[in-house]
């Protein structure tokens, strides 16, 4: 019994067909790829420009504290995180009863000319002693 090559199988008009299906395909997946990326690198400059503001309010409502000890808390956090956020800016507010850090920056873009612009606020009670 002769055995069938694969061609035979194949009627005439399914020979090259692959490849245009995977150049068909591709593009929109590569699209995908870099879209899920670009969305996790929004994510962790997200995460990042939080904490920094989340440590700068925990500094800066200490007792004795001050708004200069919650700018250099969360920009040593910003040193520490690597380059997740850039162009990265600290503002501290501290009144007699709040404390509110604002940490600015953008997120890393895998497409050139691409922005991200993130902005994260952390609220919180100053300490003081209080009569009851």
């Amino acid at each position: 019994m002769p055995r069938r090559v694969l061609g035979d199988r194949l009627g005439p008009g399914d020979r090259g067909a692959s490849p245009v299906e995977f150049a068909i395909i591709a593009g929109p997946m590569l699209v995908l790829g870099f879209i899920v990326l670009q969305a996790g690198f929004v994510f962790h400059a997200q995460s990042i420009a939080l904490g920094a503001a989340t440590q700068g309010v925990n500094a800066a409502r200490g007792y004795h504290s001050s708004a200069g000890a919650g700018d250099r808390q969360a920009r040593q956090f910003l040193a520490a995180a690597g380059t997740g956020l850039t162009n990265q800016n600290v503002t501290v507010g501290r009144s007699g009863t709040a404390v509110t850090v604002t940490v600015t920056g953008r997120a890393v873009a895998l497409i050139p000319g691409l922005s991200f612009s993130i902005r994260r606020t952390a609220h919180g009670p100053v300490e003081r002693v209080t009569q009851p």
